[in-house]
């Protein structure tokens, strides 16, 4: 296996507090989301980061800019979200987000499309099912189709807090990558999340990634 890679998804219900950025869902009106992560490897100098602010326009619509960097580029992103709660056990969301390179002269870098897919498996939603398709256009490198699955289950810890353990694989629609599982967690309290996990596992220098966000 080349890699693992995890991204964690939180269930979208009703009920959902948490509103990472790979999720159908949009943040709401006259709502603001953050979400920031961190990822290293240790034993090698590599340093990522990303961070995006989220503002809902609609229940449905919301518009935002995000920041990733990695070992000294920087890339700025305006996006556009669209999500649609079609019902419990399925819904849709798109995302659009061109991409800037800081370093040069805010020169366009990349395009963005992601396709947004989650749902209930359980009744009561405490397991739950997600899907994330994102085609990359890259300026001077190739194109990029990649598909991630997972499924979750929320454990209850306390009356406004909770535990997910995840577990999934990606896989490139270009067939140019090995299929990888992935595995990680994030506790919740109130509309606060805290993320951690791998990727990378089999590597010398597997990436370790740490995340937080909030709705307000």
């Amino acid at each position: 296996m080349k890699k693992i890679l995890f991204i964690l998804c939180l269930f979208l219900s009703l009920m959902a507090n948490a509103q990472i950025p790979y999720f159908a869902k949009t943040v709401g009106q006259n709502r603001m989301y953050a979400y920031t992560s961190m990822k290293v490897r240790p034993g090698i100098n590599s340093q990522e980061t990303y961070t995006t602010f989220q503002y809902g326009l609609s229940k449905s619509l919301a518009t935002g800019l995000d920041l990733y960097t990695s070992n000294g580029n920087s890339y700025w992103g305006v996006l556009m979200r669209y999500g649609a709660c079609l019902s419990k056990y399925f819904n849709v969301g798109v995302q659009v987000t061109p991409s800037f390179n800081l370093s040069d002269n805010f020169k366009f870098s990349y395009l963005t499309s992601a396709l947004y897919l989650n749902g209930n498996i359980t009744k009561d939603g405490n397991t739950f099912w997600c899907a994330n398709t994102w085609w990359g256009v890259n300026d001077g490198a190739p194109n990029t189709i990649k598909q991630w699955i997972y499924l979750g289950h929320c454990f209850k810890v306390g009356k406004q807090s909770s535990i997910t353990p995840m577990v999934g694989e990606i896989h490139s629609w270009k067939m140019d990558e090995d299929m990888d599982m992935a595995v990680g967690a994030y506790y919740s309290v109130k509309n606060y999340n805290l993320y951690l996990w791998t990727d990378n596992l089999f590597d010398s220098h597997p990436r370790i990634v740490a995340g937080f966000d909030v709705t307000i």
